[in-house]
């Protein structure tokens, strides 16, 4: 289950994005402490796997993702975010292990500062779906 591999493909695959944010700071996860800014962290926020009475050979998952764009200044939080949710809405990328997958932007989550790091913090939810190998 990955829903956060399928963000950092389309993340890095979209060239506008990845001018604003290299594509080594784009990941799944925690920001390792000391990573320069700006960067995009995306976790997994939920996942639901289709239960069905036979098993067949996949599985349909839903997982929601938050990414989190961290950045020097407020104005450049907004035009990553901005630029993470037209490269992420409706698209459907190629995932290893994962079939038919597909993004949507779901919903804008909070504006926040990490005061004593001076980060500001936007965060984006995606919705991600996919089949996968049970």
């Amino acid at each position: 289950m990955d829903g956060c591999a399928a963000l950092v493909a389309v993340a890095i695959a979209d060239a506008a994005l990845t001018a604003l944010v290299p594509a080594a700071k784009i990941m799944a996860g925690p920001l390792p402490q000391g990573t320069s800014l700006p960067a995009i962290t995306f976790r997994r926020v939920s996942t639901t796997t289709r239960s069905t009475l036979v098993k067949g050979a996949t599985t349909f998952v839903r997982e929601r993702v938050q990414g989190t764009v961290h950045a020097v200044d407020y104005d450049s939080q907004t035009t990553i975010q901005k630029a993470l949710i037209k490269a992420a809405h409706a698209t459907f990328p190629d995932v290893t292990g994962l079939i038919n997958v597909t993004v949507h932007h779901d919903s804008g989550g909070p504006d926040f500062m990490n005061e004593e790091a001076s980060i500001y913090l936007g965060s984006e939810d995606f919705r991600v779906t996919y089949s996968e190998e049970r």
